[in-house]
């Protein structure tokens, strides 16, 4: 394989931004865990948490590879550009780095225990059955709504992958039901933001929620999952005695995102909906850093 079409590759369909992402994705489940179960906290950060990063970024590549499986023949008639569609890099290329992959995170997770290990063998079961659509692909992609949430129902299982390896028993806790609530309303806030256009960009053969549920309703959906997100939020962090800046910063975040999607609707334009993304994808961002950073100021 040419390591800079790979790159290249990685660049354009999962960036290291997003891999940034995953690895605090894996440090606030984890830092929540060795927060609110004292008897799992005897351990520091070390080798076991580096690999476990790089398990949970290699599971959400798979994923990447299994959209791309899904969707090559459509991506080659709307994305001709595309490094994998354009041939730089290879499907099954791309397949064979994600199986290796899964033998990183089954080692891990077998070196975590049985809990961990199940837990993963979970994960990775339906995100199978995510590949192949839970077998009624073209019943589910005609309900674009309902075909985000059962993908999404993934980020709940991830979450309760890695926090088998580090919670003491019982597994099943508030803190980890409130954690698996807050990805999974992030991750369909963003998904929805992401796929709205204004009615000029609109394009045949390419899904978009502004079409499904209509350009405002969109709007209105994303703004009300975030509000939902940032309940879950709040309430996590009360749980974890945290100090007021998290909330304000919340609340800031909302208002701003609030007021792009207002000037959106006004004018629909494909700039002011792009800032409306990224607020969005801060509000993820931040709502796990911030947990990591009150939890390491309270120890």
């Amino acid at each position: 394989m040419n390591l800079r079409a790979l790159w290249a590759y990685l660049q354009e369909r999962f960036p290291p931004v997003n891999m940034a992402l995953f690895a605090i994705l894996f440090l606030t489940v984890y830092a929540v865990a060795r927060a609110t179960q004292p008897s799992a906290a005897a351990a520091s950060f070390g080798p076991n948490e580096a690999v476990g990063i790089l398990a949970v970024i290699s599971f959400f590549f798979r994923l990447r590879v299994f959209d791309e499986i899904k969707d090559y023949a459509a991506d080659a008639v709307n994305f001709p550009q595309r490094v994998l569609q354009s041939g730089r890099v290879t499907l099954g290329q791309l397949q064979r780095l994600a199986w290796a992959g899964l033998l990183l995170e089954l080692g891990w997770s077998g070196w975590q225990g049985g809990a961990t290990l199940l837990a993963w063998g979970l994960a990775l079961g339906y995100s199978l059955v995510m590949r192949y659509e839970f077998f009624a692909p073209q019943w589910l992609r005609a309900r674009l709504v309902l075909y985000a949430l059962t993908h999404l129902l993934i980020m709940p299982l991830i979450i309760g992958w890695v926090w088998s390896a580090y919670a003491a028993r019982p597994l099943l806790t508030l803190p980890l039901l409130l954690l698996g609530l807050l990805s999974l309303l992030g991750g369909l806030a963003f998904e929805i933001a992401r796929k709205i256009k204004p009615a000029a960009e609109e394009r045949p053969g390419v899904d978009s929620y502004s079409r499904t549920l209509g350009y405002g309703g969109a709007i209105v959906a994303v703004l009300l999952v975030l509000l939902a997100g940032t309940a879950v939020q709040g309430y996590l962090l009360r749980l974890l005695a945290a100090r007021p800046w998290p909330f304000g910063l919340m609340a800031a975040l909302f208002a701003a995102t609030l007021l792009a999607y207002a000037l959106s609707w006004r004018r629909p334009q494909a700039k002011t909906l792009k800032v409306a993304e990224l607020l969005v994808s801060l509000f993820m961002l931040t709502s796990y850093v911030a947990i990591i950073v009150e939890i390491a100021a309270a120890a």
